[in-house]
């Protein structure tokens, strides 16, 4: 039987080397799978209305920075965890943030691009942390 789990990456609180923490943890357990989505902001939620209250609760990506984390936590994922997903759409009529506009491929592409041109790739970080 595999074993998967789900992570948002940005909840309120949460800073980047929280998220990049999370790779580490997620590479010491026995998973086989993960899915990857960015916080999303629904309308009408109790998260929307403490947003709209104070808008630094939350850590707000461009799609650039989104890809520039999932790439350094990618790094730093054990290599053999197949990821099936990186971001998540809710319907745009109740989407209050991101409205980034791109697709999940698109995210895909945008992080294998970004791990080409540094000469990088999913685990590169892992061996030498557990090395360290």
């Amino acid at each position: 039987m595999l074993s998967g789990a789900h992570l948002i990456l940005g909840l309120p609180g949460e800073t980047p080397d929280d998220m990049l923490h999370h790779a580490d943890v997620l590479s010491g357990l026995p998973l086989d799978t993960l899915k990857l989505h960015q916080l999303q902001v629904i309308k009408g939620t109790t998260l929307a209305e403490q947003v709209a209250k104070d808008p630094t609760l939350i850590h707000r990506f461009t799609p650039e920075t989104y890809v520039d984390v999932l790439v350094r936590f990618l790094e730093r994922l054990r290599p053999d965890i197949a990821v099936e997903r990186f971001v998540s759409q809710s319907p745009p009529d109740l989407l209050v943030s991101p409205d980034w506009g791109l697709k999940n491929y698109a995210f895909t592409h945008q992080v294998e691009q970004r791990l080409l041109a540094a000469g990088s790739h999913q685990g590169r970080l892992w061996a030498v942390r557990l090395n360290a």
